[in-house]
């Protein structure tokens, strides 16, 4: 591979999931501040606790979308020696083809993620000094056997495509 590929943030696909975001805190305070408007019996308590939950979890995806959406940085960059990636609020960073043992497809909530298998799972989680991404990366790790998944949601490209690049790069430097 002679010169990297980068690929960048969609902007628009961002931008949609930012406000997506926000609509779900504005409904979550609704269900705190007017439960009554959602339930038809005389305990608001589980629609404020879901309220609550609700306005939460997507301030903080918005918070990160806000934050991606001001991020210069390409998504995606594959070169000779890995990939650095930057495609998601809880992306793995430097990646290096020498530590990847496979990569392969998984689902989960009907959404595609790529799946780097590394020789060396703990390595990649000593290395994460955000605890919000390091506990994202556990959770990876427990469920999918490694803590380095890549998402294409956020990129101009498709998850087909993404792992095609990928795999094409990880056996070029296989046979290099």
């Amino acid at each position: 591979m002679k010169e990297p590929i980068r690929i960048p943030i969609s902007k628009r696909k961002t931008l949609a999931a930012f406000v997506g975001s926000l609509a779900f805190v504005i409904a979550g305070v609704f269900f705190i501040s007017r439960p009554m408007l959602f339930i038809r019996s005389d305990d608001p308590t589980m629609i404020r606790i879901i309220g609550y939950i609700c306005t939460a979890f997507f301030g903080l995806c918005a918070i990160l979308l806000f934050l991606k959406l001001r991020d210069k940085k390409e998504g995606l960059i594959i070169d000779a020696e890995g990939i650095t990636d930057n495609s998601s609020g809880i992306a793995a960073g430097r990646i290096l083809w020498k530590d990847v043992r496979s990569i392969r497809v998984e689902e989960a909530a009907g959404q595609q993620f790529i799946m780097m298998e590394v020789k060396d799972p703990l390595l990649y989680l000593r290395q994460q000094k955000n605890p919000v991404k390091k506990r994202a990366m556990e959770l990876n790790y427990q469920l999918y056997k490694t803590p380095v998944g890549i998402t294409a949601n956020f990129l101009t490209v498709k998850t087909e495509q993404l792992l095609q690049l990928l795999q094409t790069a990880f056996k070029d430097a296989r046979s290099a």
